[in-house]
């Protein structure tokens, strides 16, 4: 079973399942002896040299320059050189993802789609192109992989965008801009861990009136517990936060 519809990895994988697609893309790898024939393998042969039973260290060294020499100078609009190199460098690149993903609790999508992004900058990348080999292609993608979960650890949610709004709004109305805001609370909500729903943290100001208008049960930062007026008093609540809600905070104006 492949991964969910979005990742990455498994459109790569789709498309080379299909033998109509894996029997029309060849790779000419030259042999050591110079009079010999280049040996000519399809795509799947081609996987069967890197990760096959049979593997020769040697030979799967010429397959990895052949894979990538093509890569670079393939033009064509569909690309299908640098997709072979892609999808032969995923087997070395699904253990990371999933380390990735358990350490630091990254998305699966964003870091495959990130391996993917930096495999294709190196294949573009016209002068370095004599020195990329097939093991510098996968510490590209890796790196970039790790980069992008640990940026992720240190985003830090802003109100500065509702923060304009609100100094715009007073302005408008002919109030002082630096009036003391009403009270409100933020309510910050992070994507799912799955491939669907939110693409980032979403973050609004609501009043807490209309939280208890809606029966939402919220945190406080002091630990008290705020409960809807129409919530049955004989249903008592087990202690602690639902699942699906985030803390809330009251939100005074920052300077």
């Amino acid at each position: 079973m492949y991964p969910p519809h979005s990742s990455a990895f498994a459109s790569v994988r789709r498309h080379f399942d299909d033998p109509r697609t894996s029997d029309a893309v060849f790779v000419l790898v030259p042999t050591v002896a110079d009079e010999a024939d280049p040996v000519r393998l399809t795509a799947a042969e081609t996987h069967e040299a890197l990760y096959g039973p049979g593997y020769d260290p040697q030979f799967a060294t010429a397959v990895w320059e052949e894979v990538i020499r093509t890569a670079q100078s393939d033009l064509t609009p569909d690309s299908t050189g640098k997709l072979l190199a892609i999808w032969l460098a995923l087997p070395r690149l699904t253990g990371t993802v999933h380390r990735v993903c358990t350490r630091l609790r990254a998305d699966r999508s964003d870091v495959e789609a990130e391996m993917v992004l930096a495999l294709l900058e190196k294949l573009a990348y016209r002068d370095g192109a004599s020195c990329l080999t097939g093991s510098s292609l996968l510490h590209a993608a890796r790196a970039r992989a790790w980069h992008l979960a640990r940026e992720g650890l240190r985003e830090l949610p802003s109100a500065q965008i509702e923060r304009i709004t609100e100094e715009h709004a007073l302005t408008a109305s002919g109030e002082e801009a630096d009036a003391p805001a009403a009270e409100s609370l933020d309510v910050r909500v992070d994507r799912p861990d799955g491939p669907d729903g939110l693409c980032a943290p979403l973050r609004f100001r609501v009043r807490p009136e209309h939280l208890r208008r809606q029966g939402i049960f919220i945190d406080t930062d002091d630990g008290s517990q705020d409960r809807s007026a129409g919530h049955s008093p004989g249903k008592r609540r087990r202690p602690g936060r639902r699942a699906d809600t985030r803390p809330v905070r009251p939100a005074g104006r920052r300077g």
